[in-house]
């Protein structure tokens, strides 16, 4: 048997590394971060204690990723451009990947939702959510003034709350929600705003 090549080696590290994000999402998700151990992530998938360690420095660091993972790839249909200025097809491309995420990756949203907003999490991530959303804030609020709304920054807080809403309802009802009509209505609305 031939050694393993350089592409191979990196395959494997990521395989493992992603079975441990799977397997920490869905203990975080199902019994809490507070009471998941790293004992019980490392079991779950498969792997050493100290295989864990060897790819997050602890349990909050892996908490951190699986959450940022999440907020990355939202944002990555975001102002596609990176220009700080959302067009009316940034704004539909957003909407509809957001819903497409929502629905794509269910239990990640669930466990986001659960997580999210307990104090003692928030805390682990500081400033750096709150640098993400002022941003997005920001350029959604600009989208709205652009579009003739009364006030924009509420308009934008309505959006948001809107589109947590949405989200949240689904997870909890995935079955019986109307998903496709919800996004229907929601690009209804918001691809060509007015007063």
């Amino acid at each position: 048997m031939s050694p393993r090549t350089k592409k191979q080696n990196i395959e494997i590290r990521e395989a493992t590394r992603q079975k441990i994000i799977d397997a920490a999402l869905k203990l975080f998700a199902d019994r809490g971060y507070h009471t998941t151990s790293v004992s019980m992530i490392s079991e779950k998938a498969g792997v050493s204690k100290g295989s864990v360690y060897n790819y997050f420095e602890s349990k909050e660091d892996l908490l951190k990723c699986i959450v940022f993972w999440g907020i990355e790839t939202l944002m990555a249909s975001f102002d596609l451009d990176r220009d700080g200025i959302l067009t009316k097809e940034e704004m539909v491309h957003f909407i509809r990947e957001s819903f497409r995420l929502v629905k794509q990756h269910k239990k990640f949203w669930k466990f986001y939702y659960s997580i999210i907003y307990q104090p003692s999490v928030m805390q682990l991530f500081g400033e750096d959510i709150f640098k993400k959303y002022n941003f997005y804030a920001k350029v959604v609020t600009g989208y709205f003034n652009e579009h003739g709304a009364s006030d924009p920054e509420i308009e934008m807080r309505f959006f948001t709350a809107l589109m947590d809403g949405i989200a949240l309802s689904y997870i909890m009802d995935p079955g019986h929600f109307p998903v496709e009509a919800m996004e229907k209505k929601v690009l209804g609305m918001y691809s060509c705003v007015t007063k």
